[in-house]
C-alpha cells in the first residue's frame, strides 16, 4: 500500500452510531505513522506490516454534529467533512425493502418534491456478489442527504421509518441499504454457515470457477439477444406496425383489459393491445403520465405511433410519461408472453393522469381491441448470478462488518415461497452470523413477514409465513404482520409507510419484551379440552377479539372448517365437529391462504399471524414454535 485509502463507507456526509465506541479503519503505507483529528479528538497509530491495515476505535460521542474528521500519514491526508452521529440502520433483504421512493410516486406523489431532511443520510451498498471468498471492503458508495430528488433511489420504507425516528428521538439516522431484488435468503449467508447447517449446495464448488460463472452469464446473454431477435422476426405486428394510427382494429377481439383472458392469449408469443381515447378538451396540449398497472410479462407501449416506454419483466408498474396530449391518443401495449399464463394483471386500474386529475381509460362501452401476432416456444428463465447462496454475503455484508448499527430492518422471503423447506432454520442462522458478524449479539433484529399477495398460485406463501416466525425464538426480535398491508394483484404493495411505522413502533416494543415481539396475536398452543380446541395467544399486552371466520382442522387427511368459536381472554375457544375422529393427529390451522381472510385481531385492529399448531391432548403438551 503507497497511499492512503479510506473505506467509502467513510466518505463526506457518514454518519456514525451514536453512544457508542466506534471502529475506523484504513489502509496506509507498510509499518507507517497514523493520525486521525477530529475536534480537539487526536489518536495516533502504526500500520501494519502486511497490507498497511491501521484502526482506530473513537470513543462514543452523543448525537449531533456534523463534525470534520482528518487522517494524514507520512505526506497524504484525507478529510472527511460533515460527519453526523445519531442511530444507523442496516436495511436488507429483497425487492420490497429495495422499492425506492421513485416508484413510489403514484402512492405518494408530493413526497420526493417535499423532501427536505439534510440530517437523514442514506448508503446503498454497490451490488457484487463474490463465491470463492468474502470481499474484504465495498469498491464504491457515498453518502446522500435526503433532500428532493436525491431520495428517489433510497428505499421507500428507510426513508418513511427514518423521518419517524427523526421526528420521535429527534436525532440524525443513518441507513445502509444492501436489499437486492430477487434474492433468496441463502445468499445472504456465508459459505460456512450454510455449510454446517447442511443447506449449502452439493455443487457450489463449481460457483468459485470464474470461467464457468462467466460462461453461463454469456450464454444466457446470447440466448437472450437471440429470443429477442426470434420475437421480432415472427412479429407480424411489429412489421405491419400495428402501433399506427391508421391501423384497422375493427375485426380484432375487444376484451377487458383488468380480467383474466381466454387461454389463446395467455400462451406464449407476443400479443398486442390497442385503445382509442379521445382527450378531455381541458388537457388537450399538456404533458400526462399514463398508468397501465402491470402486465406478465414484458412490454412495449406506443403513444399514436411512438413509443413512450418498455418493461422488461412482469412486476413494475407500466407507468409512462406523455409530453404533450393530442386530440387523440392511439394506446398500442405489444406484449410479450414469456412461459404464460400472460396477460393484464387482474383488478388493476388503467388511467390517464393529468394536473392531479385521474381519467379511467376502461371508461365507456368500448373494450380494448386484442390480436396475437405470432406464437413462440417459452423462453427459460434467465441467469441471476446474484441470486445463489453465499455470493451477497460475501460482496455486500461481509465489506460492513466492521461498522456499527442500531439496528437491522429485513424485509424478504418472497423468493423462498417455491421452496419454503427450512426457511426458518436458515433465517435463524442468518441472525446469529449477522450479530457475530456485527459484534453486536443483542442487535435488535426486525423484519417484516409476508403480506397478502395471489399473484402465485404455485408458491406456498404460508408456508414462508409460519417458517419466518421463528425468527422470534431469537432474543431481541420483532416480527411485523403485515396481512392488509399488501395487495393481492400485485408482488410490490405500495404501502411502504405503513410498514415503515409497524417497524418504528417495534423499536421501543422489542425492549419491552425481549423475547421476541410480534405486532399481532401470535398463536403458542393448541390443546383439546373435552369436545373443544383451545388455541392459546401471546397478545403483548393487547386484547383479542375476533370477527366471523374458519379454521381448519387437519385430521388423517381430511379438512374440516370450523366456524363456530368464541374469544375467552387469551384463547379462543373452538367446539368440534360431530364426526371429528379426536385422533392423535390432529392440526389446527389459520390464514393458510396466499391472500387469505383475516378474523383474528387485537384491540388495535393488527391482524393475527397465520398458524398451523399440533393440537396436544393437555395444556402442558408442547407445540411450540420449534415444533412447527
Amino acid at each position: 500500500m503507497k497511499s492512503l485509502f479510506i473505506p467509502y463507507l467513510f466518505s463526506d456526509g457518514a454518519v456514525l452510531q451514536r453512544d457508542c465506541e466506534i471502529e475506523f479503519w484504513g489502509y496506509a503505507p507498510i509499518d507507517s505513522a497514523v493520525r486521525l483529528r477530529m475536534g480537539t479528538l487526536t489518536l495516533q497509530t502504526i500500520s501494519d506490516k502486511q497490507n498497511g491495515f491501521f484502526k482506530f476505535l473513537i470513543p462514543a460521542h452523543s448525537a449531533g454534529g456534523p463534525v470534520d474528521l482528518i487522517v494524514s500519514c507520512q505526506d497524504i491526508q484525507r478529510k472527511i467533512s460533515g460527519i453526523l452521529f445519531g442511530d444507523v440502520w442496516l436495511l436488507s433483504g429483497q425487492s420490497n425493502m429495495q422499492l425506492w421512493m421513485k416508484r413510489l410516486e403514484a402512492k405518494y406523489p408530493n413526497a420526493i418534491a417535499d423532501a427536505n431532511e439534510p440530517n437523514i443520510r442514506f448508503f446503498i451498498v454497490p451490488q457484487r456478489y463474490n463465491f470463492e471468498q468474502p470481499e474484504s471492503e465495498l469498491d464504491g458508495g457515498n453518502w446522500v442527504s435526503a433532500v428532493g430528488s436525491q431520495i428517489e433511489q433510497l428505499s421507500g420504507i428507510g426513508y418513511f421509518f427514518a423521518r419517524q425516528v427523526q421526528e420521535e428521538e429527534h436525532v440524525p439516522v443513518g441507513l445502509i441499504s444492501t436489499a437486492v431484488g430477487g434474492t433468496p435468503i441463502r445468499a445472504w449467508l456465508s459459505e460456512t454457515t450454510l455449510s454446517n447447517i447442511n443447506e449449502l449446495p452439493v455443487d457450489f464448488g463449481k460457483l468459485r470457477d470464474h470461467q464457468f460463472i462467466d460462461h453461463e452469464v454469456h450464454e444466457d446473454e446470447d440466448y437472450q439477444s437471440q429470443y429477442a431477435q426470434m420475437s421480432d422476426e415472427a412479429d407480424v405486428g411489429l412489421q405491419e406496425r400495428w402501433d399506427s394510427t391508421k391501423l384497422d382494429d375493427s375485426k380484432w377481439d375487444n376484451l377487458p383489459l383488468g380480467e383474466l383472458w381466454p387461454e389463446k392469449y395467455q400462451l406464449p408469443g407476443i400479443v398486442w393491445i390497442r385503445k382509442s381515447i379521445r382527450v378531455p378538451k381541458k388537457i388537450i396540449g399538456k404533458s400526462a403520465e399514463i398508468r397501465l398497472g402491470t402486465f406478465i410479462d414484458a412490454d412495449e407501449t406506443f403513444i399514436n405511433g411512438v413509443k413512450v416506454g418498455e418493461t422488461g419483466y412482469q412486476y413494475p408498474p407500466r407507468n409512462y410519461h406523455i409530453t404533450k396530449l393530442p386530440k387523440v391518443i392511439t394506446i398500442a401495449i405489444r406484449l410479450h408472453v414469456f412461459q404464460g399464463p400472460g396477460g393484464p394483471r387482474f383488478g388493476k386500474q388503467h388511467l390517464l393522469v393529468c394536473e392531479g386529475e385521474q381519467y379511467n381509460l376502461d371508461a365507456g362501452t368500448s373494450l380494448w381491441k386484442v390480436r396475437r401476432s405470432c406464437w413462440l416456444p417459452p423462453k427459460r428463465d434467465g441467469v441471476f448470478p446474484q441470486y445463489l447462496p453465499v455470493g451477497l454475503y460475501n460482496g455486500m455484508i461481509f465489506p460492513i462488518r466492521r461498522y456499527q448499527f442500531r439496528g437491522i430492518l429485513w424485509y424478504q422471503g418472497e423468493s423462498d415461497t417455491d421452496r419454503p423447506e427450512n426457511y426458518g432454520k436458515v433465517f435463524i442462522h442468518l441472525i446469529q452470523e449477522w450479530r457475530r458478524m456485527f459484534k453486536q449479539p443483542e442487535l435488535p433484529f426486525l423484519f417484516v413477514q409476508l403480506p397478502n399477495c395471489a399473484i402465485e398460485p404455485g408458491h406456498v406463501w404460508s408456508k414462508v409465513r409460519v417458517q419466518q416466525r421463528m425468527g422470534l425464538l431469537m432474543d431481541k426480535t420483532a416480527m411485523i404482520v403485515s396481512l392488509g398491508l399488501g395487495e393481492d394483484n400485485d408482488l410490490h404493495p405500495l404501502n411502504k409507510s405503513a410498514i415503515a411505522s409497524e417497524l418504528f413502533d417495534s423499536i421501543t416494543a422489542v425492549h419491552n419484551y425481549p423475547h421476541g415481539y410480534c405486532n399481532g396475536p401470535l398463536a403458542s398452543k393448541a390443546y383439546l379440552n373435552h369436545r373443544q380446541i383451545i388455541v392459546r395467544f401471546n397478545l403483548f399486552g393487547k386484547k383479542l377479539v375476533a370477527d366471523p371466520g374458519a379454521f381448519e382442522l387437519i385430521e388423517d387427511g381430511r379438512i374440516y372448517s370450523l366456524d363456530n368459536f368464541v374469544v375467552q381472554n387469551d384463547c379462543i375457544v373452538i367446539a368440534l365437529p360431530e364426526n371429528c375422529g379426536y385422533s392423535n393427529n390432529m392440526k389446527i390451522r389459520y390464514a393458510w391462504h396466499n391472500a387469505p381472510n383475516v378474523f383474528i385481531k387485537n384491540d388495535l385492529g393488527k391482524p393475527a399471524t397465520p398458524f398451523v399448531l399440533r393440537v396436544g391432548k393437555n395444556f402442558y403438551q408442547d407445540n411450540a414454535l420449534s415444533k412447527m
